[in-house]
Parts: C-alpha cells; structure tokens; sequence
C-alpha cells in the first residue's frame, strides 16, 4: 500500500508470463465489473485527443505569473506595447519575450494601429479558461471591466 497525501493507492503485482509484470488495482472491484478494461480504454482515448493538447498549450502558456496578467488585461480590451511596459516593472525586453510566447502558443495576435502594435486575444482561440481567470479576478478584485 502506497500513500500520497491524502490518496491512498492498493496495488496488487501479479507475474504474468516469463519475465513479464502486470499490475493491477483494487482487485476485488475489478473482478465485479466486466467492463473495467473497457471503461479505462474509453477514458485513455479520451485523453489523447487533440483538444487534451490544446488545454495543455493554453495552460503552459497561461502558468507565468506575468503571461496571466498580460491576459487578463487583454480580456479587458486590446492593449498597446506600451501600456504592459507601463504597468510591469519588467525590461521591455522581458515582457516582448512573454508576449512572444503568447502569441507562439497562438492565444494572442497583434494588428497596427497608426505606429503603436496593438495586442488582444486571438477570436480562434477557446477561451473557457482564460475567461474563468477573468471572471475570478474581477470578482474577487472588483474591476469594472468589461
């Protein structure tokens, strides 16, 4: 028996052939459910699909404090270069570099407006999670924002 924190996990080492380990969990609830295999076959192909990958990218990207910050300003409205040099005590350089990544991961565009390079959110890019980190920030911050 193995404890990780709070979860403790039973798991029973049965020798298969010459050579060969299989192991297998919670013995007893498996040996009543003929369907047990099947069920984690489902839940492994659900993982692999292409949309696992794309939550991943989008909370990587979103896992620096200075990138969750920069979008949720863009959550608020396009925003300048300028206003993130502004606001962050960053380099200029540290904050183009977190912006590279953002855009890279394909969350943000720019557009030019007159000479200044405008950032916002991508219209492409799903946005359940940002969005959710929106709506925390603004209840628990007050922001009036859109």
């Amino acid at each position: 028996m193995i404890i990780y924190g709070f979860w403790q996990v039973s798991l029973v080492i049965v020798q298969g052939g010459p050579g060969m380990v299989t192991g297998k969990c919670c013995p007893a609830d498996c040996a009543l459910r003929e369907d047990w295999e099947d069920e984690l076959n489902q839940v492994k192909n659900a993982l692999e699909d292409p949309y696992v990958d794309e939550m991943e990218r989008i909370l990587k990207a979103v896992s620096h404090p200075l990138r969750l910050k920069i979008l949720l300003m863009l959550c608020n409205r396009d925003q300048c270069v300028c206003e993130f040099n502004w606001i962050f005590k960053e380099s200029p350089t540290q904050i183009s570099n977190h912006l590279k990544i953002l855009k890279d991961a394909g969350i943000i565009d720019t557009y030019y407006r007159s000479n200044h390079k405008i950032y916002r959110l991508r219209e492409d890019t799903d946005k359940t999670i940002i969005a959710f980190l929106h709506q925390v920030w603004k209840k628990n911050t007050r922001q009036n924002t859109r």
